[in-house]
């Protein structure tokens, strides 16, 4: 009888720590699900993911050469949240000014720093755009020195108005101050 209380105590033992290792493996999958992938070395993969929607159509097709201080965040969205990919980097002088030149002839609104719903928030027209994912982690706009092009914004539900509860962008966002720029793509 003891014997086999004994077998009976580590069978259960076993379950407990299987059951418990799941858990854990569980829990740890589900929050890196949740956090924005910021390796360099999955740009191509993430526009070959993205390239369907349309949305990354814009975006270079590798990292240039001349490009310094390189910053990457994408997230495919989770349920009901959000995706996006951005791509930010420092650029000499005369290629950031090139971009800056094209953004402005290409885009359909644009503003000085803020967030995705700046323009939203100010003109009865207002466009989405982006907020800051590769910027500070506590930065919640963009600062005024940086201009975000918006070059396609809508909401998915055609004839909807401005309901933005759902919907995609994507443009550039530049600072000539800085000689950075960055490449955006979001739906929501």
């Amino acid at each position: 009888m003891k014997r086999a209380v004994k077998w009976i105590v580590g069978i259960l033992g076993v379950l407990v720590f299987v059951v418990f290792s799941a858990f854990a493996w569980f829990a740890y999958s589900f929050n890196k699900a949740l956090e924005p992938n910021e390796s360099i070395d999955q740009y191509q993969k993430v526009l070959a993911d993205w390239k369907a929607s349309g949305l990354v159509d814009h975006f270079p097709s590798s990292v240039p050469a001349s490009a310094r201080n390189v910053k990457f965040s994408s997230f495919p969205g989770f349920l009901q949240g959000g995706g996006h990919v951005q791509l930010r980097m420092e650029l000499p002088e005369a290629e950031a000014k090139k971009l800056f030149e094209h953004a402005t002839k290409t885009a359909k609104q644009h503003q000085d720093g803020g967030n995705s719903v700046t323009l939203i928030n100010e003109r009865k027209d207002g466009l989405s755009s982006t907020s800051p994912h590769t910027l500070a982690k506590d930065a919640f706009e963009f600062p005024d020195d940086y201009r975000i092009f918006i070059f396609h914004a809508e909401p998915y539900k055609a004839g909807s108005g401005h309901d933005w509860n759902h919907g995609e962008s994507k443009g550039m966002v530049v600072s000539l101050q800085r000689n950075e720029v960055l490449y955006y793509a979001e739906n929501w």
